[in-house]
């Protein structure tokens, strides 16, 4: 059905000559009305204001001035950057990138690393984390800590009880 070009062809045909020269004799006439209706308006002139806003007078005095009006000029075009890569540049980074990126993979597959010298690195980190020895706690020691559960006690007062 679609693929049979064949139809399109003698359509083409079919349709060559006169038909083809009065359709683009309407279309020519039709932009033709069109563009005499618009030869009033011009694209680069700004739009009327509503005469009912109580702007209008200010809005067509901005939009007559010069200054509103100016054009931007050759010199006001910013150099071009010159710290951009080239597109060379840009693929050396992405070959170095993706060379990496081969690398990690091979070093990271699967059974292509093992554990060795477990015993050592256990010992060091039990160096590491060994903490140092505390202070034991003296007679003291413990009678303060009992006298302050004491005043703590004595200090805290019981919650009232319900009503019965």
């Amino acid at each position: 059905m679609n693929d049979e070009t064949g139809k399109i062809v003698r359509l083409g045909v079919l349709f060559r000559g006169a038909a083809q020269v009065s359709v683009l004799a309407g279309l020519l006439a039709g932009l033709t009305a069109c563009a005499s209706s618009l030869s009033s308006i011009s694209p680069f002139a700004p739009p009327p204001a509503d005469p009912n806003s109580p702007v209008a007078a200010a809005a067509d005095a901005a939009a007559k001035d010069s200054k509103h009006a100016a054009r931007p000029r050759f010199v006001d075009i910013p150099p071009l950057p010159t710290d951009v890569r080239t597109p060379v540049q840009f693929k050396q980074a992405v070959g170095a990138e993706k060379i990496a990126r081969d690398k990690l993979v091979r070093d990271t597959a699967p059974n292509t690393w093992t554990l060795s010298d477990t015993e050592g690195y256990a010992s060091t980190a039990r160096d590491v984390a060994k903490v140092p020895a505390s202070d034991i706690p003296t007679d003291a020691d413990r009678a303060a800590t009992e006298a302050f559960a004491k005043a703590s006690r004595d200090r805290a007062t019981a919650p009232p009880s319900k009503p019965q």
